[in-house]
């Protein structure tokens, strides 16, 4: 006996159900962005006078890193008290130049010559960031093009003299950075309330840096 199957059950349409649009929740904005580029960072000769122009950040010390102890150099970000120890990550080409303990930046190690720009992001990046990133985080790009050389000097024995360049050699690049820095300093107290423990405030500086890309 033939049996012939049933035909099969007839396509239904799709259905799709969808959702309302509710609109975009002004928390959704987490991070806020400033941008400086070399023309900015070269009107000033130290990276913490650069960023002290910038209303978003809050260095802890008026003292510039000129004659401040780095140790009193801490940063923050969002309008929050700052301290000595940095609530701000602070990374030059993704790399943090906090220091390990107090989370401060020694500023004069990273002169503005040898910068292309920066970034500076508020907002607390425990996520994307890490943990050091409390109140945001100022991301450091190293120029990579072109040669600048600095040399000037200044009073109560100030000189300074900077440069940085890349060069290419084959399908590689280089780029180095150097800078020294010298000052005998001024005496922060002075007159009759000056102690034998009021000594200038004297400045020397030797920082270099080296990069290689190679593919």
């Amino acid at each position: 006996m033939l049996q012939i199957p049933p035909p099969p059950p007839a396509d239904l349409p799709d259905v799709v159900v969808t959702g309302a649009r509710l609109p975009p929740a002004a928390g959704e904005a987490a991070f806020a962005v400033i941008r400086l580029d070399d023309q900015d960072l070269r009107a000033e000769r130290r990276l913490d006078e650069a960023l002290a122009s910038v209303p978003a950040v809050s260095l802890f010390r008026r003292t510039s890193s000129l004659a401040a102890n780095p140790t009193t150099q801490g940063i923050s970000l969002r309008a929050i008290a700052p301290s000595g120890a940095g609530r701000t990550l602070v990374t030059l080409d993704g790399v943090p130049v906090n220091d390990p303990f107090g989370g401060w930046v020694i500023w004069s190690q990273l002169p503005t010559e040898s910068l292309s720009g920066l970034d500076v992001v508020r907002g607390a990046g425990a996520g994307p960031y890490g943990a050091g990133a409390l109140t945001g985080v100022i991301r450091l790009r190293e120029r990579d093009a072109g040669w600048t050389v600095d040399a000037s000097l200044a009073e109560r024995g100030g000189a300074r003299l900077s440069a940085s360049g890349a060069t290419d050699l084959g399908p590689a690049r280089f780029v180095a950075s150097g800078l020294y820095e010298t000052s005998d300093g001024y005496v922060p107290v002075r007159g009759a309330a000056a102690g034998a423990a009021d000594t200038p405030l004297d400045l020397e500086v030797r920082a270099a840096a080296v990069r290689a890309d190679l593919p």
